[in-house]
């Protein structure tokens, strides 16, 4: 085991690592993981996993009961819908 890693959670090793991204990437990914209720580093690190499989843009789908359902490229967190809000 790397002499960086914390743990292992299941088929996953943990590693701690500084990484330099820019303001607008780390509110938006902070944002993400405050809305899904997960840590920081997890949201950074699936974000990174979906880009490199090349995750699939936005579609839309009906639902069983009739709605449309949307799959984005990234989530849509509160600090979007406030941002709209805020233009009206």
């Amino acid at each position: 085991m790397s002499p960086h890693s914390r743990g292992v959670d299941s088929a996953r090793v943990v590693v701690r690592t500084t990484l330099d991204i820019s303001d607008e990437a780390y509110y938006i990914a902070k944002a993400i993981a405050r809305d899904q209720n997960r840590s920081l580093g997890r949201v950074v690190g699936d974000l990174i996993l979906q880009s490199a499989k090349g995750a699939k843009g936005a579609s839309i789908k009906m639902s069983d009961y009739g709605f449309p359902t949307f799959r984005c490229s990234r989530p849509v967190t509160t600090e979007d819908v406030k941002a709209l809000d805020d233009e009206e």
